[in-house]
C-alpha cells in the first residue's frame, strides 16, 4: 500500500439532471481516495511514500487530518520495509496509519468478520462509516454498515443502519450518509441498490432512486451544495431512464 502526491488520473463522467454515473473514477494502486480534509503527504507530487503494508487487499481509504483510514480484506499489518509474514500486527479488515510517517496507528483497531469495501468520514471528522460484506463489528451485530469513533475505534452507540447485501460505495454530505451496492433493502425497507441514512443514528431517509444493477461508487457534487449525488457501477438504468 503506497501513498502518492496530488497527481490524479483523469475521469470521464456522464451526468444526468439529478444523478450522475461515473464512467471512470480516481483510482491509485487499487485505492479509491476521498479527502474531506486537506492532506499534505508529498508536496513534490512524484515520490512514493512508505506506508504500513497489509496481507490482503485495500479497497478504499479516507483521510481525516493526518490519519488515513483503510477498508479492505486483510488480517494483519506490518511496517513499511518489513518482509511478508514478519513483524505483524493483527488487523481485521480495517486500520489507520499516519499520513506523514506511514506508521500504523496502534490505538485504532476495530474489527469486522468480513471485508469492508467502502469507507467515509463524517463532515466533522469524528465518525468513520464503513460498508461491506460483514455482519459483525467489534463483536456486535452490524449488517454491512457500521459507524466507528474516529479516535478510539469504538462502535458509535445507537447507529443502526443496515443493508441486506453488500455495500460498495459511501459518501457523506452534511448529516446524510449515501450508500450504494447490491442490496435491495435498507433498514428492512425496499431500496434498489442506493439508499440514504442519517449520520446521527442511521435512520433511513426518503431518498430512494431505483437502480437496475449494482452501484460500486458514490460521490456528492459539492458545487451543488450537496444536492446532487453521483453514482457509478454496473447499472444501465436509473428510475427507468437509460
Amino acid at each position: 500500500m503506497t501513498t502518492f502526491g496530488p497527481r490524479r488520473p483523469a475521469a470521464r463522467r456522464l451526468v444526468s439532471r439529478w444523478v450522475g454515473a461515473l464512467a471512470a473514477g480516481a483510482v491509485a494502486l487499487g485505492l479509491m481516495v476521498a479527502t474531506p480534509t486537506a492532506a499534505h503527504a508529498d508536496t513534490a507530487g512524484n515520490t512514493a511514500l512508505p506506508t504500513v503494508q497489509i496481507d490482503g487487499v485495500a479497497w478504499s481509504q479516507v483521510v481525516v487530518g493526518d490519519r488515513v483510514y483503510v477498508a479492505g480484506s486483510f488480517t494483519s499489518a506490518r511496517p513499511a520495509g518489513a518482509s511478508a509474514g514478519t513483524n505483524l500486527t493483527p488487523r481485521a479488515n480495517l486500520l489507520a496509519y499516519d499520513i506523514t510517517t506511514g506508521a500504523l496507528i496502534q490505538s485504532w483497531a476495530p474489527t469486522l468478520n468480513a471485508q469492508a469495501t467502502a469507507i467515509a468520514a463524517s463532515a466533522d471528522g469524528t465518525r468513520i462509516f464503513v460498508g461491506g460484506d460483514f455482519t459483525v463489528a467489534n463483536g456486535a451485530s452490524r449488517f454491512r454498515l457500521a459507524a466507528f469513533d474516529a479516535t478510539t475505534g469504538a462502535l458509535v452507540p445507537g447507529f443502526s443502519a443496515k443493508a441486506d447485501s453488500r455495500v460498495r460505495g459511501l459518501a457523506v454530505s452534511g448529516g446524510v450518509l449515501y450508500a450504494g451496492g447490491s442490496f435491495t433493502s435498507a433498514n428492512g425497507v425496499a431500496r434498489n441498490r442506493a439508499a440514504a441514512f442519517s449520520t446521527t443514528d442511521g435512520a433511513l431517509l426518503t431518498w430512494a432512486p431505483v437502480v437496475n444493477a449494482t452501484v460500486t461508487t458514490v460521490a456528492v457534487a459539492p458545487r451543488a451544495g450537496g444536492t446532487q449525488v453521483l453514482l457509478g457501477g454496473w447499472f444501465t438504468a436509473i428510475n427507468g431512464q437509460a
